[in-house]
């Protein structure tokens, strides 16, 4: 009833306010929905939960970007923003964001087929930790076979990452010295191999975020978020956030100065932000996007699928299509704002991504907004109750994808196309399962 509420609320108020009011609005109504679940006693983490909270974050980076526009304030990273847009961008997001959440909250019992695995034989965490190490340390040297160019090589490296969660949530669990050491080793090596591979993206910061949600998810109860435990997360979050426009100034150069020669390092850098004072909260946004995608529906019509039909051509498995061209709607949708142009190789040289929202009311107008939000609430709810993540903290394979889901929940989804890639991986988790189950 509550979200029903604030919809009409969000229509209402589109009329007689600005966009930012509804982005403020909207703070308001996920920041109600948060605390209703930090009241309970048990601490439980769930993509909803973590919806929650991504949503309050992109909004307030949606709030800082537009004042600054508004401003008259240069933003380079996001300089594609079209400002008169802005009103019918946040009512979409407004829209989408809470039919989202009556989608999942209607299908919060269904589950798709379970992929829980227990380990029953504990010695075999020991090896599982090896396996993770000697596998992060060949990825660090560029000889790890998880090659991020293919499904299966995307599994070991999401394997890696959340390994950390699992291995922290048996130490909360237990309060277990040989655990807390796995987490950390993993968690030291991981933050490396972020430094060196995913510079000024959230990889940077997942590891953090692993580590300490699964600890706190191991201990299981909201007070443990109140104490001295808290406290170095902080730390390393005010750290991150301080320094994330220096190193945005510098992201030229910034490998170079770990990896390459005396020569490169000297190299002029190639890209500068200037005068940007709110680098991290710019980067959560996402009202430029929002608003291209008004422009191009102004300009062209609804788009009715073409945006998304290339989702279609994932479905086909690449050992059947050896040559299938590489999904990038990302890459597409720099091309057709012009925020992105074809070099002579014919690569795109952006990617920007348009929102699960956005990409909806560009294809199909309001209808695919209420509908396909809907759907996609529906979808998420569904594939994490298929993961029993709390049924067992031995339950390798749910925690794995279920800290996959949590992951991706908080960056608010990018577009469409991550419901393949979560299909696909579901699906190699079932069959891990299955031929688990056998042995």
């Amino acid at each position: 009833m509550l979200n029903l509420v604030f919809l009409f609320l969000y229509i209402v108020c589109s009329i007689f306010f600005t966009g930012t009011d509804l982005y403020i609005l909207l703070t308001i109504h996920f920041g109600y929905l948060l605390l209703e679940n930090i009241k309970k006693n048990k601490l439980v983490i769930t993509p909803l939960v973590i919806y929650y909270f991504g949503i309050i974050i992109v909004n307030i980076g949606n709030i800082s970007l537009i004042n600054q526009v508004l401003h008259g304030k240069h933003i380079k990273t996001y300089n594609y923003i079209i400002p008169k847009y802005i009103d019918d961008a946040a009512l979409i997001w407004c829209i989408s964001s809470v039919f989202f959440i009556i989608g999942y909250k209607l299908y919060e019992k269904n589950k798709f087929p379970s992929i829980s695995y227990e380990i029953k034989n504990k010695n075999i965490l020991k090896y599982i930790f090896y396996f993770l190490t000697i596998e992060n340390i060949l990825l660090i040297f560029g000889l790890g076979i998880a090659l991020r160019g293919n499904q299966i090589g995307k599994i070991f490296v999401l394997v890696n990452t959340i390994g950390i969660l699992f291995f922290a949530r048996l130490w909360g669990k237990y309060e277990d010295k040989t655990y807390r050491s796995y987490a950390l080793i993993l968690f030291v090596i991981e933050t490396y191999f972020a430094l060196l591979t995913s510079y000024l993206r959230f990889e940077l910061i997942l590891p953090t975020f692993y580590l300490f949600i699964g600890y706190f998810i191991g201990k299981g109860e909201i007070k443990y978020l109140f104490t001295y435990r808290i406290l170095p997360l902080l730390a390393i979050l005010v750290i991150f956030s301080s320094v994330f426009t220096t190193l945005q100034s510098n992201r030229a150069n910034f490998i170079n100065v770990f990896t390459q020669s005396e020569d490169n390092r000297n190299k002029p850098v190639a890209y500068v932000e200037e005068n940007e004072t709110s680098g991290l909260l710019n980067r959560s946004a996402n009202v430029a996007q929002i608003t291209n995608v008004v422009n191009l529906v102004n300009n062209n019509g609804f788009y009715n699928g073409r945006a998304s039909a290339p989702i279609i051509v994932a479905l086909i498995p690449r050992f059947l299509w050896p040559d299938k061209p590489k999904i990038q709607i990302g890459a597409w949708f720099a091309l057709e704002i012009g925020a992105g142009y074809k070099n002579d190789l014919g690569l795109i040289n952006n990617s920007i991504n348009m929102t699960v929202a956005g990409e909806l009311y560009l294809d199909f107008g309001w209808l695919g907004v209420i509908i396909g939000s809907l759907l996609f609430g529906a979808f998420i709810s569904v594939l994490w109750n298929s993961t029993e993540f709390y049924s067992s903290e031995f339950n390798l394979s749910g925690i794995i994808f279920g800290g996959y889901l949590i992951m991706i929940s908080i960056g608010s989804y990018a577009d469409l196309q991550i419901v393949i890639t979560l299909i696909s991986t579901y699906l190699i988790f079932y069959a891990i399962k299955i031929i688990a189950s056998k042995l």
